[in-house]
């Protein structure tokens, strides 16, 4: 095993022990999260491990239909994440999905035609993730506080309170990945805080038309079934 292997390792020994000290802290305190802790943990690392492999295939594609592919896979797949938080699993997997699809054709051909991002594959599947992984954090929130029979406007605000309170602490509270990524690898402070703010804005909008289709496509749903 090589030094470089075997640093990588520690340095992942080290992070994963915090995460299962939370994991045992939740199972004394009951809460039943440490195996969906622990399960996720290594999913990530493994899938982690995957995307590594083959992300230099990845960056080499130029066709759009290609592009359209991977970013529709990524909202397919979280929609199935948030639709596990809602009782009616089918509906709301083709509800979160329709919303995170609704949200990336918001927002990303908008700021490529604009030129507020490269349209390149290497900016748009990691622009692409972000859309479909913060929308299905607000998506899982809304269809957890619906599963209460929480009034609908409120579990939209509730689902959108993590990304509006990251955007209104930016540079204050939260120095965001992109920016301290530009600015160590020595690009201008105003280009990198400019960049941030870009994806910043697009995750605020496109978590916003993610639940707001989300949430009308499941009425829809509802309303036809209850008509059949």
């Amino acid at each position: 095993m090589n030094a470089e292997l075997s640093d990588t390792l520690i340095k992942l020994m080290a992070a994963w022990l915090l995460l299962f000290g939370a994991a045992l802290w939740a199972r004394r305190e009951g809460l039943k999260l440490s195996k969906r802790m622990l399960i996720a943990s290594l999913r990530g690392l493994v899938q982690l491990l995957i995307l590594a492999f083959v992300l230099h295939w990845v960056f080499d594609i130029q066709s759009r239909i290609a592009q359209g592919l991977l970013v529709l896979g990524f909202c397919v797949l979280a929609g199935h994440t948030s639709a596990g938080h809602h009782a009616d699993t089918q509906n709301a997997w083709l509800a979160a999905s329709t919303g995170l699809i609704c949200a990336c054709l918001a927002t990303l051909p908008w700021l490529a035609v604009s030129g507020a991002i490269n349209a390149d594959t290497r900016t748009l599947i990691p622009l692409g993730s972000m859309v479909a992984a913060n929308g299905m954090n607000a998506i899982s929130i809304m269809f957890e506080r619906q599963s209460g029979d929480g009034v609908a406007g409120n579990n939209m605000r509730t689902a959108m309170i993590p990304t509006i309170d990251t955007l209104r602490v930016a540079g204050l509270v939260h120095m965001p990945g992109i920016f301290v990524g530009m600015t160590l690898a020595g690009s201008p402070p105003l280009a990198a805080a400019s960049a941030q703010l870009v994806v910043l804005y697009m995750i605020v909008a496109s978590s916003f038309t993610a639940c707001m289709v989300s949430f009308l496509m499941m009425n829809h749903l509802n309303k036809s079934k209850i008509c059949a």
